[in-house]
């Protein structure tokens, strides 16, 4: 994410005695009520609760998505992630297989999602969620918005779930839960697969799975298609690469500039190319449009491929990036 200094208006990244609310909790109590149809004292007396912490605002500026993919990979893309992903899919073969032919979403993919997350809910973060939508609504004027609508829904799910605001804990993003969904997400696709009034996203495996088998399923994820592809640059993907997301293309219109393909990839496959920071230098990839659907739950790159390495380490046999 940019920097502190466009965000506060030029004070510097490391000057956290400046950082401060930029709005008074009666006003953000406001819009809040308004935007969201709350109870003005409801949301204030949620917001009595919250604490303004300006290290958070410092986190956001170094996020790990914001590394180049060679340092980022080993994070994630390694033998001990894939370890844990082999027994977790092993432990609940029977709910991945429920879920893969319900959502169509293979188990590989959403036991990846898991590992990236939270280790399979072993890290699922230690701050406040409330403080911390709280501190990035008031305090963190690029996306001060985003975050107030994140806060919104939060106290609204507390709400629905009956949950005291102030109990949960996540990242200093406001994401929660072994899946780490943003409150909003939550909402929108969170699942009760197991049918006991809750959509327990923290410690129920079947609305766990079912929850990002949902999100994918909703947001078009394609069965059994492929993902990305690493490629040697040539000037017309190199042209292609500036445009990524911007112009979808198929195989067929890049095929007399492509490699031999694994069969998997269809020749009117929806692709596009990016270009990557990788251990070889800069690198470009054939990307599918499952791969931007990866995206649409983290918008990097890097997230996206790692997610895509990892569950070929987990046996994806759609996820293979290379020959």
């Amino acid at each position: 994410m940019p920097g502190l200094l466009s965000a506060m208006g030029g004070k510097a990244a490391n000057d956290i005695k400046d950082i401060a609310p930029f709005i008074s909790n009666d006003e953000l109590a406001a819009k809040l009520a308004s935007e969201f149809k709350l109870s003005q004292a409801s949301v204030k007396a949620a917001l009595s609760k919250a604490e303004f912490i300006p290290s958070i605002i410092q986190r956001m500026q170094t996020p790990y998505e914001a590394r180049p993919y060679a340092e980022y990979r080993p994070l994630f893309v390694n033998d001990r992630l894939a370890g844990l992903g082999k027994s977790y899919l092993l432990q609940h073969k029977k709910l991945f297989a429920e879920n893969e032919k319900k959502y169509g979403v293979e188990p590989e993919i959403i036991a990846a999602i898991l590992g990236m997350e939270t280790h399979y809910g072993r890290s699922r973060g230690k701050d406040s969620v409330l403080s911390a939508l709280y501190t990035l609504a008031a305090g963190y004027p690029r996306r001060a918005d985003f975050f107030r609508g994140e806060l919104g829904h939060f106290l609204l799910l507390c709400d629905e779930e009956k949950l005291s605001p102030e109990k949960p804990v996540g990242s200093y993003a406001g994401a929660f839960g072994t899946t780490q969904f943003i409150p909003s997400s939550y909402r929108h696709f969170a699942v009760d697969a197991d049918g006991d009034g809750r959509r327990d996203v923290w410690d129920s495996p079947a609305d766990i799975i079912a929850s990002v088998a949902n999100y994918f399923h909703e947001h078009h994820w394609q069965a059994g298609k492929p993902l990305a592809f690493w490629l040697e640059p040539t000037i017309a993907l190199e042209a292609q690469a500036k445009k990524g997301f911007k112009d979808w293309k198929t195989v067929a219109d890049f095929s007399k500039h492509l490699p031999k393909l694994p069969e998997i990839w269809s020749q009117d496959d929806k692709v596009t190319i990016i270009d990557m920071q990788t251990s070889r230098g800069r690198q470009l990839a054939l990307v599918h449009y499952n791969f931007y659907v990866i995206t649409r739950w983290n918008r990097s790159y890097n997230y996206a491929m790692a997610i895509t390495e990892l569950a070929e380490l987990l046996g994806c046999k759609q996820c293979r990036t290379s020959a």
